[in-house]
């Protein structure tokens, strides 16, 4: 009688839980173990670069890569690209970048080659294979 008195609340509380359960949102499937997915937005990749011509670089135009952050290898903000500097054909060379949180402000400049560019948004980072401390380390440039 006593395990009939102790089970009878617990399956109340299982059977009032189960009804207040919500119903999953529209488009979410159920799984057997009543697991329900909701699939996330649909996000249509960046388009690749196709910029070329002198001034360019990654397929990037020059304003492009003036307006890029420059970050390190996860992702990390270092610094943003001032400027872009060009040989006399106009192939991109390097870029002058202002190194964050460096009071005064410390620009350095980083060969085109030791950059790569990635998608972030709607825009375009540039990629150092470099330490923010070695960024410091690197000679000054002047403004």
């Amino acid at each position: 009688m006593n395990r009939l008195h102790l089970m009878l609340p617990m399956a109340l509380a299982v059977t009032a839980c189960s009804e207040a359960t919500p119903e999953p949102p529209p488009g979410a499937e159920v799984a057997a173990n009543g697991v329900a997915s909701v699939p996330g937005p649909t996000r249509t990749p960046q388009a690749l670069p196709t910029a070329s011509g002198p001034g360019t670089a990654f397929g990037l135009t020059r304003q492009q890569l003036e307006d890029a952050h420059l970050v390190d290898t996860v992702g990390r903000e270092l610094g943003e690209v001032e400027r872009i500097e060009t040989d006399a054909s106009g192939e991109v060379t390097a870029a002058i970048v202002e190194v964050a949180d460096t009071d005064p402000d410390r620009l350095v400049r980083l060969p085109i080659t030791r950059l790569t560019a990635v998608a972030n948004g709607a825009g375009w980072d540039l990629r150092a294979m470099t330490s923010r401390e070695e960024l410091i380390a690197m000679p000054q440039m002047e403004r």
